[in-house]
């Protein structure tokens, strides 16, 4: 079948089953510690510092990263770039992709 008829309108594409259910699964298992775009927590002993919500160590809002799926801010040593996650969520990430494979 060429590529214009697979894209017909009426023509029902046959959908993969387990990646979107899978990650619908993970979704549901994290916990949301914070919405997408609330800021990071000051650190209360300095001015211009925001605290890791993993490690809880001071560090510039520029060297934090928000986490996708549970909103954590992470430092460099919290983070994972594999899936653009904290830690926490990308140990959940390869806890799912291995009980996928099975």
């Amino acid at each position: 079948m060429t590529l214009w008829k697979k894209n017909l309108p009426g023509k029902e594409q046959p959908k993969s089953k387990g990646a979107p259910d899978r990650f619908r699964e993970l979704k549901s298992e994290i916990a949301v510690m914070r919405k997408q775009g609330e800021p990071p927590v000051k650190n209360p002993g300095s001015f211009a510092q925001y605290m890791c919500d993993l490690c809880s160590t001071p560090h510039p809002v520029s060297e934090l990263r928000q986490c996708v799926l549970c909103g954590r801010w992470a430092c460099d040593g919290c983070w994972k770039d594999d899936h653009y996650t904290c830690k926490s969520c990308a140990g959940l990430i390869k806890i799912h992709s291995m009980m996928g494979r099975q």
